[in-house]
């Protein structure tokens, strides 16, 4: 009965320390939309398109899976190049590649 009681209480502490997280990527996507919807920012599909479109990225595979940084506003994009993953960060804002790893 304890141990049962102490998991149920160790696993609430758990849900609820990732609350904050959640809710954090809940209003930086409500940001993005709005933003993108000002026109302050690249639409996700169309700036995807558009680094797809460029080579190298052409002959990769795109993952999928973005990621956003509201702090810098810039996306992290995934993509598969034979069997090496290569990160893109590009800014929301105009589209540029301003990194690649590796």
């Amino acid at each position: 009965m304890t141990r049962t009681l102490t998991l149920s209480l160790i696993s609430a502490l758990l849900l609820s320390a990732g609350a904050p997280a959640l809710a954090r990527g809940d209003r930086d996507q409500d940001n993005l939309r709005q933003a993108a919807a000002q026109g302050q920012v690249v639409p996700l599909n169309k700036l995807v398109a558009d680094i797809r479109s460029r080579p190298p990225y052409n002959d990769m595979t795109y993952l999928g899976g973005p990621q956003f940084d509201a702090g810098r506003m810039i996306y992290k994009l995934k993509f598969m190049d034979g069997s090496q993953v290569v990160v893109v960060y590009v800014d929301a804002r105009t589209g540029r590649i301003v990194g690649r790893k590796p």
